[in-house]
């Protein structure tokens, strides 16, 4: 039996439980919100959408605009006073900054595997072809030829000729990169911080353009910063049109992403061909497509996708090429390539498991009918759009 001391003691700390209970119970439950940020970068948009429990909405949009502007002022061939617009200038060597060392290390990696179908040296011949941030005008070419049809096919066969001596300086063989990402420590690599590389060729006509990965590139390097440096884990980031995504939405959903699909018929291709679940299969979303950017020379659509093996716009049945992985500068840079290449190419890369690829393309058969590959992995990942319902 307990005596009157006990029953104090044991009121106390009842009493001193219970308080501390009514205190947890009254801490503020943490709130999450949505917040969102867009604007102009790279000659398209971006936007990113993330979820937090502080509002640090005016940090990210000015670390966001340091971001965007140190990749131009690296990377942008459309910027004359960037790193890359001056290394291109150059018939030497030159100072390269990490941007340029990351996608150039990326590039030269993927250029292995497409057998050469992903090249950033194709800048003269996208030139040539009069695309991208230098194109060459040849309207004033053959002006005297009154029938418009014969000077189309004149200046076509011009730029046909000059394509074909432009490819050979067209390839990674003609560029040495060079400092100390080759003679640092292994214990130097991990840390990632490289001073003093250089990327050497000898003729100014040898130019590099990251095009075809920096949009995705620059997605990436903004969701490691939201991850990273802010510890936010649940973000979306698309940049051009090429997306990275980790997390869930405030509804805790999966972030759910459209693919376009290339219907010809439809100005422009508007027309959804299915949605997929961003979840841990993938972080990473690329579409590319020659169904916007092509200039009509008479009866003659040339393509903005140039094949660096031939010097010649794509002649491929592809029409889109949607891929997804780990990193969205590499679904970038393989989409562009799968422009230029076969079917029969791209599947052996695609479930040969290198890099844990997984992909949607839109081609023409042999009888010029639309047809889909999906590759085994994503199958049962898509989500079919309903179809409308009949009145």
């Amino acid at each position: 039996m307990l005596n009157k001391t006990h029953k104090v003691i044991l009121f106390s700390l009842l009493f001193l439980g219970f308080f501390l209970c009514s205190c947890e119970n009254k801490k503020p439950k943490t709130e999450f919100k949505r917040y969102d940020l867009s604007g102009h970068t790279q000659g398209t948009t971006f936007n990113i959408v993330y979820v937090d429990s502080t509002n640090k909405l005016a940090l990210i949009k000015h670390k966001v605009d340091s971001i965007l502007k140190a990749i131009d002022n690296s990377v942008s061939t459309y910027n004359e006073n960037s790193l890359v617009s001056k290394l291109n200038q150059s018939d030497s060597c030159f100072l390269i900054d990490n941007h340029i060392l990351s996608l150039f290390l990326l590039s030269d990696e993927i250029n292995s595997i497409t057998d050469g179908a992903f090249d950033p040296s194709v800048k003269p011949l996208v030139n040539l072809w009069g695309f991208g941030a230098n194109p060459i005008k040849l309207n004033d070419l053959f002006i005297n030829v009154s029938d418009s049809l014969k000077k189309d096919s004149l200046v076509c066969n011009y730029r046909d000729s000059l394509s074909y001596d432009l490819t050979d300086f067209v390839g990674f063989e003609y560029l040495l990169l060079n400092g100390d990402i080759v003679y640092n420590s292994f214990e130097d690599m991990l840390k990632g911080d490289f001073t003093d590389n250089f990327i050497c060729k000898d003729d100014s006509i040898i130019q590099l353009t990251f095009d075809g990965i920096a949009q995705g590139y620059t997605a990436d390097v903004i969701g490691d910063y939201l991850n990273f440096e802010l510890g936010i884990g649940n973000y979306i980031v698309e940049v051009g049109g090429e997306i990275v995504a980790q997390g869930y939405r405030i509804d805790r959903k999966p972030w759910l992403v459209q693919i376009e699909h290339p219907n010809t018929e439809l100005d422009g291709g508007q027309d959804e061909l299915a949605r997929v679940r961003m979840d841990t299969n993938f972080r990473a979303i690329a579409v590319s497509g020659n169904y916007r950017k092509f200039i009509q020379e008479g009866d003659k659509r040339i393509v903005h996708s140039i094949d660096p093996r031939t010097g010649s716009p794509s002649n491929s049945n592809i029409l889109s090429a949607t891929v997804l992985t780990d990193e969205a500068a590499m679904a970038d840079a393989y989409a562009t390539a799968f422009m230029i290449m076969r079917l029969e190419e791209i599947i052996p890369i695609v479930e040969g498991g290198i890099h844990n690829l997984y992909a949607l393309i839109v081609y023409k058969d042999a009888q010029g009918n639309l047809e889909t590959y999906v590759s085994t992995n994503l199958e049962d990942k898509l989500l079919y759009p309903v179809p409308p319902q009949k009145d």
